[in-house]
C-alpha cells in the first residue's frame, strides 16, 4: 500500500469518534453534525456501522430533507430519529445475530448449519381480503455480504418455519433460537432522547421498538424483527 493510501486511510478513520457500548453490539458516534458529512465522513461512519451493527448519534437537529438525504445513502440499514422537543422517547432494543450464532452450542450449531427457514407473507386482493402465503426460503445460517461473518437469519417469529421439519419440531427449534436471541448478553437497549438518531444494519440485527405512548406493545414478541438473509 502506498504512503498516499496510508495517509488517506488514517485521515478517513479519524473523521468520526466512536465509543463502543461494551455490549455485544452498539456504539456512539460523538461530536458530529450529520448534515455536514461528506463522502469520506460517511464512509468512516459506514465502517463503524459494519463493525458495531448499531450506531447512536446524539444532539442532532435534522429536518425531513436531512433525514431523507442521509437515509438514501444507506443500503441495508434503517434509522429512527427523535426530534428535539419530543416529550417521550422510544425504547429500542437490539440483538446481534452474530453473537447469537456464536453463542450456539456445538451440537445446535451443527444442527442448524444446513437448515433453511421459510418466511410467510401476506397477499392483499383487490377486495381487501388478505391471504397468508408461503414466502421466500433462506438459509437459517446466513453470511453477511460485507463482513463475511456467520449469523442467524431468524425473520419474524410468528411468520417463520423451518423447512423439512414438522410443525412441532420447527416451533421447538425456533423457540430455542429466539430465547437465545433475547438474552441480555447478546443485546443492547437504548432509551431515545430528543436529538438522538439511531442507525442499525438490518441484515445482522433484530430489533424491538417500544413506543412510549403504546405500553401494550412492550411485551409483544412479534415486535422483534429481522430482515431475512438472502
Amino acid at each position: 500500500m502506498s504512503l498516499r493510501s496510508n495517509v488517506a486511510r488514517s485521515a478517513e478513520s479519524s473523521l468520526v469518534q466512536v465509543l463502543p457500548t461494551g455490549k455485544a453490539l452498539g456504539a456512539e458516534v460523538c461530536n458530529v453534525d450529520l448534515r455536514s458529512f461528506d463522502d469520506w465522513a460517511f464512509a468512516s461512519f459506514m465502517r463503524a456501522l459494519l463493525k458495531h451493527q448499531v450506531l447512536l448519534v446524539r444532539g442532532q437537529r435534522l429536518g425531513e430533507r436531512d433525514i431523507s438525504a442521509f437515509s438514501r445513502r444507506f443500503g441495508h440499514a434503517d434509522l429512527i430519529y427523535t426530534s428535539p422537543g419530543t416529550t417521550f422517547g422510544d425504547r429500542l432494543s437490539f440483538c446481534s445475530l452474530y453473537a447469537a450464532y456464536d453463542a450456539l452450542s456445538p451440537a445446535l450449531r451443527s444442527r442448524v448449519a444446513h437448515l433453511k427457514i421459510r418466511h410467510l407473507t401476506t397477499d392483499t386482493a383487490d377486495d381487501g381480503r388478505r391471504t397468508t402465503i408461503a414466502g421466500p426460503v433462506h438459509p437459517l445460517v446466513g453470511i453477511h455480504a460485507d463482513t463475511g461473518r456467520s449469523m442467524l437469519a431468524l425473520g419474524q417469529r410468528r411468520r417463520s418455519s423451518v423447512v423439512g421439519l414438522d410443525g412441532y419440531e420447527s416451533d421447538a427449534l425456533l423457540d430455542d433460537l429466539w430465547q437465545l436471541a433475547e438474552r441480555p448478553e447478546v443485546s443492547w437497549t437504548h432509551s431515545c432522547e430528543p436529538g438522538d438518531l439511531v442507525v442499525w444494519d438490518t441484515r445482522c440485527t433484530i430489533h424491538r421498538h417500544e413506543a412510549r405512548d403504546m405500553p401494550r406493545l412492550l411485551h409483544s414478541p412479534p415486535l422483534w424483527n429481522a430482515m431475512p438473509t438472502a
